[in-house]
């Protein structure tokens, strides 16, 4: 009888009377009723990792921080997450439960499934407000959608995503020493729209379509003035308010 355990199917009296029940059958099927009376006696829950949650939460963040490739010692994620997954269950109303949480969105980044990391961010942001942790896990959205922005020619959402949480970084957690790291990202997705913006104003030129076009190019040069992108979106407006001119 386990007193630990969370879950008794069998309680203590049930058992006794069923040993005595037992005691009056047969000695030759005696031995395997008692070894299922042990299963069934033993079936409460049990922790899959043993600790305090301080200790559980070490060990992932130890295994989180290996290197290499798993079979030469690298990550064991499931390990990773049946830990994380232990805490969250066994110390609900500890401060590691929350921990846990953004452990998760750290396991889910680290095997680049970005998407299920920006989920797991953006739930422990909204879960946990006024959390000590949350400039961390607001870079941490920021790279995730970072990891995930697409070419000129494709979806701007996630770049614009990132570009806005690494700016709700620098403007809520200024002194965050991960505000000092997004700058040059910022730069980067800047630089993408810009670039997305002649692409698509290009296209229109080609098209004739010469105010979608100019609309474009102006754009560049009112919101992202400061990329290499802004002579070239001057010398393009030029050329597609001419022809606009002449079309009228």
């Amino acid at each position: 009888y386990d007193e630990n355990a969370s879950e008794h199917p069998v309680d203590r009296e049930t058992i006794c009377q069923i040993i005595y029940e037992v005691m009056k059958i047969p000695a030759k099927t005696v031995l395997p009723l008692l070894v299922a009376l042990f299963f069934v006696s033993c079936g409460g829950k049990k922790a899959i990792y043993e600790g305090t949650a301080e200790q559980l939460h070490d060990e992932a963040v130890r295994e989180l921080d290996k290197k290499g490739r798993f079979i030469f010692g690298g990550t064991n994620y499931d390990k990773v997450f049946e830990i994380l997954k232990e805490i969250q269950i066994r110390y609900t109303y500890t401060p590691y439960a929350a921990l846990a949480e953004l452990r998760t969105g750290d396991v889910y980044f680290r095997k680049r499934e970005y998407s299920q990391a920006a989920t797991e961010y953006e739930n422990f942001i909204s879960n946990h407000p006024g959390h000590e942790n949350l400039d961390y896990a607001t870079y941490r959205l920021g790279l995730s959608f970072y990891e995930m922005r697409a070419g000129k020619d494709r979806n701007y959402s996630k770049t614009l995503q990132a570009m806005n949480w690494f700016a709700s970084l620098r403007e809520n957690y200024p002194d965050s020493p991960y505000a000092a790291e997004t700058l040059e990202k910022i730069r980067e997705c800047r630089k993408i729209l810009a670039e997305r913006e002649i692409y698509i104003g290009k296209f229109y030129h080609k098209k004739k379509n010469y105010e979608a076009a100019v609309e474009r190019f102006e754009n560049v040069l009112e919101n992202y003035p400061e990329t290499r992108y802004a002579p070239k979106a001057a010398e393009l407006l030029e050329k597609s308010r001419k022809k606009l001119s002449e079309k009228s």
